[in-house]
């Protein structure tokens, strides 16, 4: 599609349908115009734009030669390539952008410019050092080569602005390109560098991950080992504990009397019923000896309280301090002293009867009750 004028579509004469009717031109025979579109009429040697409604009678409309339709739109944009020299065989492609705006469409369709990318590469092909700037470049130095060409056609756009009749067009950048050939080989040779580099990265991502999981193996089996170490040391430890606490209460067993020796070889694991019914009468043996020997130290001891305390009462009858019959029945309260031989005693030549002692008496503070019970 050109630009600025889109279409031109000449005009056929309007036939008189009748007499006295009015001649019109339909306005379906007429090109649509979009909102940013106008159109212009060629009439009687003139352009004469149209409004935006029409109604099929005006002279412009009913009596034009042609109609052209222009786009009005602001900064429309507008490329155009021109090829310039490298250092090689082959040419860079320079692709020059520009923003077009149509100021008076009369004027454009009066000037002929029905498409302005032959004007504007006119005006680029003007400037004829742009040709030169190439010569010293390679096709791989295509983005050193744009920054020396970007500069020298800005320039060239500012100090000699391109002038079009009706319209106007500024420089808004521009692109340079290696030929296509060229451009398919190096992609061709990139996308084959980036794939040998892919599977090459691949490669070392997939040793690199062998190898951490090599080593992240290692480290569990070593941690493993020193956890079973630790947990072993650990074991150690307890069952060394726990032996010296049952020593020592086996110690402490042992050391609290007779007889808790052969207690403990009692339970002992791995005796026979035999082994330990024996081992139980040993220990009933030797249990009823030391209470039979406990008792017969206890009755001893009985016995010689009795005794001194029948000393005591003997001497308190010598004294007068007791008569004959509370002598005899205090030497009968002793259960542990044969009373018999104690009566005889106190029946023989030697007893001397004494003044009777009553309760109440002064002398009776002498004797204490705790001393004759004692």
């Amino acid at each position: 599609m050109s630009y600025p004028v889109i279409r031109q579509i000449p005009l056929e004469p309007v036939a008189r349908k009748g007499f006295l009717s009015k001649p019109r031109r339909p306005i379906s025979s007429l090109p649509r115009q979009l909102p940013h579109e106008r159109l212009v009429f060629e009439y009687d040697g003139t352009f004469v734009l149209g409004d935006r409604r029409l109604h099929g009678d005006e002279p412009h409309v009913l009596h034009g030669d042609s109609v052209s339709v222009v786009d009005v739109s602001k900064d429309h944009p507008v490329t155009i390539h021109v090829p310039i020299n490298s250092s090689g065989a082959h040419d860079f492609r320079v692709a020059v952008r520009f923003h077009c705006t149509v100021d008076e469409p009369i004027e454009v369709v009066r000037a002929g410019l029905t498409d302005v990318s032959d004007h504007l590469a006119t005006y680029i092909r003007a400037y004829h050092k742009l040709f030169e700037l190439g010569r010293d470049y390679e096709l791989h130095q295509v983005h050193d080569l744009w920054t020396l060409v970007h500069a020298q056609v800005k320039a060239y756009a500012t100090l000699v602005p391109c002038v079009l009749s009706g319209m106007t067009a500024e420089f808004s950048g521009l692109d340079v390109y290696a030929p296509e050939e060229i451009a398919r080989g190096r992609r061709h040779y990139e996308t084959s560098l980036h794939n040998i580099q892919g599977e090459h990265g691949l490669r070392d991502a997939r040793r690199k991950l062998d190898r951490d999981f090599e080593l992240d193996e290692q480290d569990y089996l070593h941690t493993k080992g020193r956890s079973a170490n630790d947990f072993t040391r650990q074991e150690a430890t307890l069952d060394r504990d726990q032996q010296i606490s049952e020593a020592t209460k086996v110690r402490d067993f042992l050391d609290s009397g007779p007889g808790a020796a052969d207690s403990l070889y009692v339970t002992v694991h791995g005796l026979s019923e035999q082994q330990v019914a024996e081992r139980y009468a040993a220990l009933g043996d030797r249990e009823y000896s030391a209470v039979q020997h406990r008792m017969q130290r206890e009755h001893e001891l009985q016995v010689v309280q009795a005794r001194g305390r029948a000393e005591v009462v003997r001497a308190a009858i010598a004294q007068g301090l007791f008569n004959e019959n509370t002598g005899k029945e205090l030497l009968a309260s002793f259960d542990d002293v044969e009373p018999d031989a104690e009566a005889r005693d106190l029946e023989g030549p030697a007893y001397e009867p004494r003044a009777e002692v009553t309760a109440g008496d002064p002398d009776d503070d002498f004797f204490m009750e705790e001393d004759v019970r004692g």
